[in-house]
């Protein structure tokens, strides 16, 4: 098996075509977007950023106040030298006031909170973020919002931690037998309030990020990465064409050739695995030096999400190559297609078309493994060890697992007439 692998590694590296597209490729690109934008990133005056909050109950109940008043502070920007806030806060009555704001250019984006509001506490409190173009006010809005919502959801574990724990600490036989017109031992909306209350006066802040947390150029080198993950399947799909008798030549060989088919293919999975895996790491590692990016402190998470990258790209060539009729060209254009198109799904054009995706029809990019490599590298660098990350990691191996599965079914039941 050791032989055949090496065989494999050199037969894909005398390919100079597929070699430049899967290594070299990303690479330049990843100059190009640091020459490009680099200076627009570092050097563009930032303002305070102008926004539209509707002043419902809700939103005076939920943790987006929290954080809405902390980032209309002064200090509060993480991008700016300046004592200037983030955020500028123009309280509105309904959307529709909003709107006409966003409309008079007076505003970048209007946020309205939805959800229900009982006993000062906001239940299931999204944000809706209207916007009326694309740029880095945009840009910034949508990362605070997603922040936030990261943030909420770990209030809501911590309450119902703490309402759990009352009721086991106040709870006789016949607690729900109280009396009419006697109080409860507790009173679950004030230990939610608490429990926001101990956040606020214990952190709850998005200004301890580092200037470099809200540099625009992470997110760009973040899909550009998963991007380079799914380009790498032309490895495996090279390696599966080159077993399959009506593509070529080699496929006619391998199908009369003495040696087990079975390890003629895993011998070249493996090789076009380990070639996917280097490249990859090898991008990380030019991101991280060269261009100044930076994943976060824990790197054995993110050799994680670089192996599951490479593990997804190898299960997407293999499928190309078997679920996908027609020629060899046919299927590189296929891969190639589906690979920027779930590139730009995922935000590598901007910020807002990753957000409409998400608001309109969100389980797009649950199945989109580029947007789930993309958000794995965010989770890391932004909320290590949160549970976010490990749920990107689970979609990334079902994903990989499905597909190496139907590709597996689809190949076991090709039969020729002659070859």
């Amino acid at each position: 098996m050791g032989h055949l692998i090496r065989y494999n590694l050199k037969l894909l590296l005398s390919n100079r075509t597929l070699v430049f597209w899967t290594l070299a490729f990303p690479i330049l690109l990843g100059l190009l977007f640091k020459g490009a934008l680099g200076d627009i990133v570092n050097k563009e005056a930032f303002d305070t950023v102008p926004i539209a909050v509707v002043n419902s109950q809700v939103y005076q109940d939920s943790t987006f106040k929290i954080a809405f008043d902390d980032l209309s502070k002064e200090d509060s920007s993480p991008v700016s030298s300046k004592n200037q806030p983030l955020l500028k806060l123009r309280m509105v009555k309904t959307l529709e006031e909003g709107k006409k704001l966003l409309e008079d250019e007076e505003v970048s984006g209007v946020v309205e909170i939805t959800g229900t509001s009982q006993t000062g506490i906001s239940r299931d409190a999204k944000a809706h973020l209207t916007l009326a173009s694309n740029g880095m006010e945009q840009t910034i809005l949508k990362a605070i919002l997603d922040e936030i919502a990261q943030r909420t959801d770990m209030i809501s574990q911590l309450t119902q931690r703490e309402i759990a724990a009352n009721v086991r600490a106040h709870s006789p036989p016949d607690f729900q037998n109280i009396p009419p017109g006697q109080p409860p031992a507790f009173n679950p909306g004030q230990v939610a309030a608490s429990v926001q209350d101990k956040l606020a006066k214990s952190g709850f802040t998005l200004r301890d990020r580092s200037p470099k947390s809200m540099d625009l150029l992470m997110a760009e080198f973040f899909s550009l990465l998963a991007m380079a993950a799914l380009y790498g399947g032309m490895f495996s799909m090279t390696v599966m064409n080159n077993a399959q008798p009506p593509l070529g030549v080699i496929g006619r060989r391998v199908a009369v050739a003495p040696t087990s088919k079975a390890k003629l293919i895993i011998s070249g999975i493996i090789a076009s695995y380990l070639l996917q895996l280097v490249g990859l790491i090898l991008l990380v590692a030019v991101c991280h030096v060269l261009f100044n990016i930076d994943f976060g402190p824990n790197w054995a998470l993110t050799f994680l999400l670089t192996s599951l990258g490479a593990l997804v790209g190898l299960s997407f060539g293999v499928a190309i190559s078997a679920l996908v009729p027609g020629g060899e060209n046919m299927k590189i254009g296929v891969l190639i297609s589906v690979t920027m198109l779930g590139a730009v799904l995922a935000g590598m054009m901007g910020g807002t078309m990753r957000y409409v995706v998400d608001q309109k029809v969100p389980l797009v990019n649950k199945l989109n493994p580029t947007a789930l490599i993309t958000d794995g590298f965010y989770n890391l660098y932004y909320h290590p060890g949160f549970h976010g990350f490990w749920q990107d990691v689970t979609l990334l191996l079902l994903i990989s697992a499905v597909l190496l599965g139907a590709s597996l079914f689809v190949l076991r039941k090709q039969r020729y007439d002659s070859l």
